[in-house]
Formats: C-alpha cells, structure tokens, sequence
C-alpha cells in the first residue's frame, strides 16, 4: 500500500469514527430549539399530560375534528388534510407521544398502553371547552387503532370516525424491505445509538410508499429531524413490534365502535397488505362502514394523494 493510499485510508476511518462518536453521543440530532423554530408556528401549543410535553396543532372553526398520525409520524403527516378541512371544521392535530415534538416522558414508558393514555387525555384537555360536543375523530395506522379505540369508550361522544391501513390483523407473507434499508436499520440500531441518516428515511418512505417518486425532499428531512428525536429514537428501537403488531384487543375494540366510520385501504402497503380491508371492516359489527381501496397507493395515503383522500373523506363527512 502506497503513503498517499494509507494516508487516504486513515483520513477516512478518522472521518467514519468522528462520525459514528457524533451519533453516539448525540451530536448529530438536532437541538429542540432548533426543531420548534423549524417545526412550530401561530397554530402550535403544548400541554402537559403527566409530566409529558404534547404538541398540538389547531386551526378553523366548527364541527370538531381531531386527526391523529401514525407510528413514526407527526402532525405534520395530515397538514395537507387540515389545509382542506379547516375551512369547515376546527381541526385538532396532536403529534402523538413519543413522536413529532411532544415528548420527552419522564417514566421512560414507550408501551402501547401509555402511548393511549396519553392520547386519550390529551384530547380530553384539548376539549376541555367544548363541552359534550360531538367530536369526529380519525387516525391513520397506529393512529387508527388509539382512535378506535377512544370511539369505544366514548360512543356518545365521537360523531364519526376517519381511519386508514387500520393494523388490526396480522397479514400474511410481505415482501422483504431492500437489502440497503435493512443494512442501514442495523447500523442505526447497533452502531448509531439509534440516529438514523436522511438516506435511511428516504428509504423508509419509498419502501412503504405505493410509488418513489411521491416521496419528497421535505418529507425525508421532517422525518429524519423528529425522529433523531431521543425519546422517538429510543421508542422506534424498544417498542416497533408493539406498534405494528398493536397489542390491543382490536376485534374487540372495533366491536364496541358505533359511530359510522370510513376506512381507507392502500393497496400497495407493505406493512400490512392489499388483502386486509374486508377483514378489518368485518370487526365493526356495531357500526356502519363505508370502505374505499385506493389500489396505487402505499401506506401513507394522506401524503401520497392528499387531495383524493382528504376529498374522499369529506364526501364522507357530508352525508
């Protein structure tokens, strides 16, 4: 080996391990000033549900409606929705509990079950002045399940629900995700301390989005920002089987739903297949379900097309 090759070599592992010693130490995160300048405007507030700082977005007047993103998401997942709804309604977005900027929990309890009764308290806060006004509520993925699950305890309360890829079964054989996503998971998760690049999100969204070139640059840099988050991080390591395989009762829970409801099925979502929107549906046996498949689209329906889908979803509203 030549000096010039060696020098090069060394140069290069010195870089590499300053890199690996920056995520380690949390150096490459973002600060939390930084994230609410970037993150936050007129529409934001926190409250405090237990010693947990929640991030809530509202905007519009009218009916209420309360939208609650999914696993590794932010309120940030429905902004093209609200965009739309907020002309008629008053649209309540709450970044659920690790992700988005609420957080961090001084219990270190990342499990389902606290990540619900955060939730459900939040929301109670949020309509602290509304009274015993009907309230529409939707979700998307796990978002689906909390939402489900606040409309079976409180069926005179919640008017209508809005759900999509609802993660209320287990599907059968899904396609393996890219072998560079893989790699790059691992690295994250064993050598990172869990801090992930913008590559690794942008890997992310195109293996669950129904087509790449939907995903955008804006998208990959709010993902990789809130969650290079440390409770976010830590919550995406400890808890992931719990979200995608929710540990809830979920027949159960559809079961005791009676609001009608609207569920919106990808057809190219590999996290839980083009096959489980009949499944899901059959659950609700106490309340009127309309369904729509959108064949093209991957699990991120509101981010895909958002104009179809949010369109879809008011028709539904309307009726």
């Amino acid at each position: 080996m030549g000096r010039r090759l060696r020098i090069a070599v060394v140069s290069v592992s010195v870089v590499l391990a300053g890199a690996v010693l920056a995520a380690r130490t949390g150096m490459l995160a973002p600060s939390e000033a930084d994230l609410q300048a970037r993150y936050t405007d007129e529409r934001s507030r926190f409250i405090t549900i237990d010693g947990v700082p929640i991030h809530v977005v509202e905007e519009g007047a009218g009916p209420l409606l309360v939208l609650l993103h999914g696993h590794l998401g932010s309120v940030r997942q429905y902004e093209a929705w609200a965009e739309v709804l907020r002309a008629d309604y008053r649209v309540i977005r709450l970044d659920v509990p690790p992700y988005g900027l609420s957080g961090p929990d001084p219990t270190d309890d990342f499990s389902a079950e606290r990540q619900y009764v955060l939730v459900r308290d939040a929301i109670t806060k949020v309509l602290e002045d509304t009274g015993d006004a009907p309230v529409i509520l939707g979700g998307t993925s796990t978002g689906s399940i909390l939402a489900m699950r606040y409309a079976a305890e409180n069926p005179d309360r919640v008017e209508k629900l809005l759900l999509s890829t609802v993660p209320a079964y287990t599907p059968g054989a899904r396609v393996p995700p890219p072998f560079a996503f893989t790699a790059l998971a691992w690295l994250s998760r064993n050598v990172l301390n869990n801090w992930s690049p913008d590559v690794y999100w942008r890997l992310f969204l195109e293996n669950i989005f129904g087509e790449d070139e939907r995903v955008t640059p804006q998208m990959v840099r709010t993902y990789a920002d809130l969650n290079n988050r440390e409770d976010a991080a830590v919550s995406a390591e400890a808890s992931i089987m719990s979200k995608v395989r929710n540990p809830f009762d979920t027949e159960a829970i559809a079961a005791r739903v009676t609001a009608p409801t609207l569920i919106q099925w990808a057809g190219q979502s590999p996290v839980l297949g083009a096959d489980g929107l009949e499944q899901v549906s059959a659950m609700f046996t106490a309340a009127d379900v309309t369904t729509i498949r959108y064949p093209e689209l991957g699990h991120k329906l509101m981010l895909e097309d958002p104009a179809r889908t949010v369109a879809d979803a008011r028709a539904f509203l309307l009726e």
